[in-house]
């Protein structure tokens, strides 16, 4: 049996005190770090929706001309990843598809709100839809001739500075651009 003999002298008691302390502090959980903003700026905040839409709008159009690698959904989440679902069940069902590219032609950041981890931007998106036709199973173009060129949505994004995906989307207030 081993005898562990205290500290006689008020130094080495102070000694064995800090090493205690030092113990105790060392096991205690390293604080949590402070969620950092997910962009520095509005501007940024804007550019990424922007380059997350175009991106959609891209793979889009490649998975509308067969490229089965493309994926739009990959830029979705939420609301709009379920329509996009929703949606192209619902084309082929119909026997329809949509061929040709849509783009972007004015995109007008609204309201970003960026301050925490996952940030939360809203934008008003022109998209040129005029290259793009609804086709159904014989190759015939169905594309409705009183369908406009350009339409007007309203997408909300939602991420951090590693990827922004679109969450929802919907038409705006003016369908106008």
């Amino acid at each position: 049996m081993t005898l562990v003999r205290t500290a006689s002298t008020p130094l080495a008691a102070l000694g064995v005190l800090a090493l205690a302390a030092g113990l105790v502090v060392g096991c205690s959980p390293a604080p949590k770090p402070t969620p950092t903003a997910a962009f520095a700026s509005e501007e940024e905040a804007f550019a990424a929706a922007e380059e997350t839409y175009r991106a959609y709008l891209q793979a889009s159009a490649a998975r509308a001309d067969g490229d089965e690698a493309a994926d739009p959904e990959a830029y979705l989440s939420g609301a709009a990843l379920e329509s996009d679902i929703q949606t192209q069940r619902e084309l082929t069902a119909a026997g329809l598809k949509i061929v040709g590219a849509s783009t972007v032609h004015d995109f007008l950041g609204l309201v970003a709100r960026f301050d925490t981890k996952i940030a939360e931007v809203t934008a008003e998106v022109c998209v040129d839809i005029s290259a793009s036709r609804v086709i159904d199973d014989s190759g015939s173009d169905v594309t409705p001739t009183t369908r406009p060129e350009r339409g007007k949505v309203e997408v909300v994004f939602s991420g951090d500075n590693d990827q922004l995906l679109i969450s929802n989307t919907a038409p705006a207030e003016s369908s106008a651009c």
